[in-house]
């Protein structure tokens, strides 16, 4: 019984290391060698790109979390998602991180996503996008942009200027009308600013402070 088990236990060894090198060996290798990737949803990558992202791999042991992590290289890539139709195809689906903001921060500016990612560093006249300044604060970039996205999702208005300053938020609005909150208390003082809007224009007023607790100071 115990010189059976212990020739059952080198044989899976043995398959075990065959299967292992068997990637290495010059005909399996051929023919589980990626030979064509496709990639939709961009058009960032240039052939040169993909090429050095798969030199080392082969189908078979290619996985998406190993795309996902060679491409974190890429700002622009905010996921990947791995298709192997075939042996030796491999498609990829890029989902791009869409640009929402120029943010400005200690003197440098990037272009960040809603989920506060940079997504580049070269501000240039193709972004047409909000500004968000931030001369005093102690959020991160994800939760500023965090901020910003509430105050967004809750109040109809059309902001072009976000300033970070002090513990308070200063939006300039499209008429540029200038809005004020506080960080510690945001949530409630954009309730109070929803019931304000009900029965206000914003177009009337060109500075409006919803950070006190018992007042709304505006002026027309």
């Amino acid at each position: 019984m115990l010189r059976k088990t212990t020739i059952i236990i080198l044989w899976l060894g043995i398959c075990a290391t065959v299967g292992y090198l068997s990637p290495t060996l010059p005909l399996v290798k051929d023919i589980i060698a990626i030979k064509t990737v496709n990639v939709k949803g961009t058009d960032k990558f240039k052939e040169e790109d993909i090429r050095e992202i798969f030199k080392s791999q082969n189908w078979f042991f290619l996985t998406e979390d190993y795309v996902n992590e060679k491409l974190k290289n890429y700002p622009f890539v905010k996921r990947a998602i791995l298709y192997k139709p075939q042996i030796g195809q491999v498609d990829i689906i890029i989902e791009e991180r869409k640009p929402f903001a120029i943010l400005n921060y200690k003197g440098k500016s990037y272009v960040v996503d809603k989920d506060g990612e940079i997504i580049d560093d070269k501000i240039s006249e193709k972004y047409q996008l909000i500004k968000i300044n931030v001369i005093d604060s102690y959020l991160s970039f994800k939760d500023i942009i965090s901020k910003v996205d509430f105050i967004y999702k809750n109040l109809n208005i059309n902001p072009k200027e976000f300033t970070f300053s002090n513990g308070e938020i200063a939006i300039i609005n499209e008429n540029n009308s200038t809005l004020v909150f506080s960080l510690d208390n945001l949530e409630e003082e954009v309730k109070k600013a929803k019931v304000f809007f009900a029965k206000n224009s914003i177009a009337n007023y060109s500075y409006i402070n919803f950070s006190f607790d018992d007042m709304i100071i505006a002026k027309k």
